[in-house]
């Protein structure tokens, strides 16, 4: 009985948002969910694409470049990490029930986080600050890989929840 309390609060709170003018209008406007997506996509590419850079520097590709000058795009790896939230925050307000339901939506959002906090260990840790060290440690090395696989395992969540999730409304 205690689940099933809990589940109609939840379906009660995805109702609700649901039914926001801004939901509504995402949902039927002729753009704004195209437009979303297609600034989520860039913006995951660019956050994943870069933060990948970093492991695989880590790992010792492009080897003759050194770890510190990497810090350039720290402003870049920022950017597109906000640029991300607000742009899936948008595609979730669309349809809060597609996300909010699906499992798969949480294992992406955790794989996701896990692979950012351990490529900004790297960063901060690692000697991509001035002065670092050139070649990076055996313990950086494998905290790369970790963060790459997980980052792999991210998209395929992704690329999962796109294809899982039926477009659900909820009705009163």
């Amino acid at each position: 009985m205690r689940r099933l309390r809990l589940n109609l609060c939840s379906m009660h709170w995805l109702y609700a948002i649901q039914e926001t003018g801004f939901s509504i209008w995402v949902r039927e406007s002729d753009w704004a969910l195209f437009a979303a997506l297609i600034v989520h996509t860039l913006s995951m590419g660019l956050l994943l694409g870069t933060a990948a850079a970093i492991d695989l520097r880590m790992l010792g590709f492009g080897a003759p470049a050194p770890l510190p000058p990497l810090a350039i795009f720290a402003p870049m790896l920022h950017g597109a990490a906000w640029v991300s939230v607000v742009s899936g925050a948008v595609l979730v307000a669309g349809y809060p029930a597609k996300a909010a339901l699906n499992p798969l939506f949480y294992i992406k959002l955790a794989l996701l986080i896990a692979a950012l906090v351990i490529t900004r260990a790297l960063w901060q840790r690692g000697g991509l600050t001035p002065g670092g060290p050139i070649v990076s440690s055996p313990v950086q090395r494998r905290f790369a890989i970790g963060s790459l696989l997980l980052m792999v395992l991210a998209l395929i969540a992704g690329k999962f929840l796109a294809h899982t999730a039926q477009v659900l409304l909820l009705l009163p």
